[in-house]
């Protein structure tokens, strides 16, 4: 499972703890089966590229 946040006044999505924009605060949160993404809203492109870099910590 794969925990996504996003901020309350945001459409991006982010999976990765250490992505140096991961919500913290005022945020919504949605837990999704690995193969699955939110179906609506953009993907983060910092968690992109740390997942496709093997850098990616979930939560």
């Amino acid at each position: 499972m794969t925990t996504y946040r996003r901020k309350k006044d945001s459409d991006t999505w982010h999976w990765c703890t250490n992505c140096s924009n991961w919500p913290t605060s005022e945020y919504e949160e949605v837990t999704l089966p690995d193969n699955e993404r939110p179906s609506f809203g953009e993907l983060d492109n910092e968690c992109k590229a740390r997942e496709e870099a093997g850098t990616c910590e979930k939560q």
